[in-house]
């Protein structure tokens, strides 16, 4: 096969999977449109639509976590994605974060508002009603575009700017810790030899942190995710066994291994992995089915 048929043939293979994801989010079969994303990541298919689709997936199975992360991907490849920017601040709001998901709807409204659909504008408001109601003379004082697009009594009519953290700070799933010393890796502009040698200094440089166990776990499985995105399954792998050695109960970890090994063509190994975790994941089960 010539090299332009090969390159066609990946071309249509990649067609025929976001075609296969847009059906299965559609029809809100929202576990085998993970397991879609998984392939397509297999495939070396960065898309950040389909990444928003795993992200939207999880949230509507409640794995706000897992959202997040995908959040982060997605955004990481298209910044001006607004419907995830919504999508992570309704997470916010429902785990608690309420400064944080009023940030992020205030940086949308004040400089995404000219962009938003009729839906966006539903859903946002819909979802900042309450505020709106109980906490009107915080919103009208801190959060000056949402108290515009609220209509709130006395709101300013021309929205002035406030000082927002960076977006990928919002989203860190550790803060405020030393950990953010670590540096994150390229895997993408490394050889698999050397990304596998990257993946054995991380390894060495989270365990030796003082911190709690929890958050080692999931730093170990926040780089194995960049790894596996970049399409280093072997580096990932070798990052998600150290995070099985801290805690070899974790569904998170057993999960992120299963489609690494998965990937890496490892399906029984993955299989025992998904029979151990403690709730099934449709995603991975339907990598595996293939």
């Amino acid at each position: 096969m010539s090299k332009w048929n090969k390159k066609e043939k990946e071309q249509q293979g990649a067609s025929e999977l976001k075609r296969k994801l847009a059906a299965q989010m559609e029809n809100e079969e929202y576990g085998a449109a993970l397991g879609t994303v998984a392939s397509m990541i297999e495939k070396g298919v960065k898309d950040a639509e389909a990444f928003y689709d795993a992200a939207y997936s999880y949230f509507m199975s409640g794995d706000y976590e897992r959202a997040t992360e995908w959040l982060d991907n997605t955004l990481r490849l298209a910044p001006q994605h607004v419907e995830a920017r919504i999508l992570l601040a309704r997470v916010c709001l429902l785990e608690g974060r309420s400064a944080d998901g009023l940030a992020i709807f205030e940086f949308v409204l004040k400089n995404y508002a000219a962009a938003l659909s009729a839906e966006d504008r539903e859903d946002i408001r819909e979802v900042l009603g309450y505020y709106g109601t109980a906490e009107e003379e915080e919103i009208r004082s801190g959060y000056p575009a949402i108290a515009h697009f609220l209509q709130l009594k006395g709101a300013a009519p021309e929205v002035s700017s406030m000082a927002f953290q960076p977006l990928a700070q919002q989203v860190q799933r550790i803060e405020a810790q030393p950990l953010q010393q670590v540096q994150p890796a390229q895997p993408m502009e490394q050889k698999p030899a050397n990304d596998e040698a990257e993946a054995l200094r991380l390894a060495q440089e989270i365990l030796q942190k003082d911190v709690a166990l929890l958050d080692k776990v999931r730093l170990l499985n926040s780089f194995a995710a960049g790894f596996f995105l970049a399409g280093s399954f072997a580096a990932a792998k070798s990052l998600l066994k150290q995070a099985i050695s801290l805690d070899a109960h974790d569904d998170m970890t057993l999960r992120n291994l299963g489609y690494t090994l998965a990937a890496l063509g490892e399906r029984d190994a993955a299989t025992e992995l998904a029979a151990r975790m403690t709730a099934p994941d449709f995603g991975l089960l339907a990598a595996l089915r293939g």
